[in-house]
């Protein structure tokens, strides 16, 4: 029963892969690599304009762990240019540890407002000033995990508590090649959560199954040139949890 009358808002993406492409002889200035920045612009907009207490990156944020100075100097530049929190979860394309770009870069001595998932065993970030506690899983270039297996459970002391998570969603005898798995046993293990957000899938998807509400969130760009993008709105308050995508408008670039 939701004791907490206060609205929380917070905004969900994954998949943005800064600096995909940077390789080219253009670097930033790729058209490719400037629509995927372009994306991420949009998602801080979508944060800024709904007045989202919190953003939250389900993986690859990045998309390798070769970036360079001035795709981290714009990644932090836009995470700071929201006043809330942003949480990133790192994925497969950027791990946690010494081969990813988060122990290379330091972005949260960069954006104080930043919290980075860390542990590859799962950790909750608390906020108590939200009534919220957030529960993940972080990458690490041993993509055989599985994100959401064998969850702790939720903190009593909050009234939400999300899941965060990077992996594909499979059956359960089915896609044994994949890596990063998320079986309908993994997702009815979930049904603990008020909401998980997922990625690792470029397309918005509910995977929603046994009471468990999951969803991924799609990317802000692709990787391929198809033009689509989304990020997803969620609402939690004393009427439950409402979440909706939101397609992005991304200025300045061509599909």
């Amino acid at each position: 029963m939701v004791t907490n009358s206060r609205l929380l808002r917070f905004v969900h993406t994954s998949d943005v892969h800064l600096g995909a492409y940077s390789s080219s002889p253009r670097g930033r200035e790729e058209p490719r690599g400037r629509r995927l920045e372009a994306g991420f612009e949009a998602v801080v907009d979508l944060a800024v304009d709904t007045s989202a207490d919190l953003l939250l990156i389900a993986g690859d944020f990045f998309d390798h762990a070769r970036i360079t100075p001035d795709v981290v100097a714009f990644a932090v530049e836009q995470i700071n240019r929201f006043p809330g929190t942003t949480v990133i979860l790192p994925g497969n394309h950027d791990p946690i540890g010494p081969l990813g770009p988060y122990e290379r870069h330091s972005l949260q001595e960069k954006a104080p407002r930043l919290m980075l998932i860390q542990e590859p065993t799962g950790e909750f970030v608390d906020f108590p000033e939200l009534d919220l506690a957030i529960w993940g899983r972080a990458i690490t270039v041993d993509v055989t995990e599985q994100p959401l297996a064998s969850p702790p459970p939720r903190l009593k002391e909050r009234t939400w508590n999300i899941a965060i998570g990077h992996g594909h969603s499979v059956d359960e005898e089915a896609q044994l090649e994949r890596s990063l798995r998320i079986t309908p046993t993994h997702l009815a293990e979930s049904a603990q959560w008020d909401y998980v957000a997922l990625g690792h899938w470029d397309v918005h998807t509910d995977v929603s199954t046994a009471g468990a509400l999951v969803v991924y969130s799609g990317s802000p760009a692709s990787l391929g040139d198809i033009g689509y993008g989304v990020a997803v709105v969620v609402e939690m308050g004393a009427s439950g949890v409402h979440w909706h995508p939101h397609t992005l408008m991304l200025s300045g670039t061509n599909p």
